[in-house]
């Protein structure tokens, strides 16, 4: 009797450890494009998450995570793309006020790590619009809610802020 429970047992766990599909691994979640939909901020622990109004109001954007290690991340203020140009004509022709709309423009591309035990990720900047920022590593820490990625600077300080980012389907 205990045999015959013992391999009814084992025949089970053999059956569903081949059949259960694998869960991917965090590296593995984060590959391929997401959209920026929101940017909130907390002004301290007691405080609950809310959207920012200032200059990170309504921000839209990508970033993308190749699965190989590479990625990268663009974003702008909201109307970033209906903006006119006084300038005509190449980048010398830019005005004062073309120039502070280009800094709106956010954009950085490099390596990424991914410490699944700790929740961070890790960017490894190598080219950005900012040249202090190359060479740098941005922290975040992040989590998966179905088909949104949270991620957070990692910082002691308040205000902390978070963006929130939806999965493309780009292949459905």
């Amino acid at each position: 009797m205990k045999l015959a429970y013992f391999y009814s047992a084992f025949t089970f766990l053999l059956l569903a450890s081949c059949t259960r599909e694998k869960e991917p691994s965090d590296l593995e979640k984060f590959t391929g494009r997401w959209s920026l939909y929101i940017v909130e901020e907390q002004v301290d622990s007691a405080a609950n998450w809310e959207p920012r109004q200032d200059h990170y109001k309504n921000r839209k954007g990508f970033i993308i995570y190749d699965g190989q290690g590479g990625m990268g991340v663009h974003h702008v203020t909201e109307n970033y793309d209906q903006y006119v140009f006084e300038g005509k004509g190449g980048l010398d022709s830019l005005t004062a006020k073309d120039l502070r709309h280009m800094a709106d423009n956010f954009v950085y591309f490099g390596k990424y790590s991914v410490d699944d035990s700790l929740k961070i990720i890790e960017h490894h900047i190598e080219s950005a619009n900012f040249q202090t920022m190359w060479g740098t590593t941005a922290s975040r820490k992040y989590a998966f809610s179905g088909d949104t990625l949270i991620l957070s600077p990692i910082t002691e300080r308040y205000p902390k802020g978070r963006l929130k980012w939806i999965r493309l389907k780009d292949n459905e």
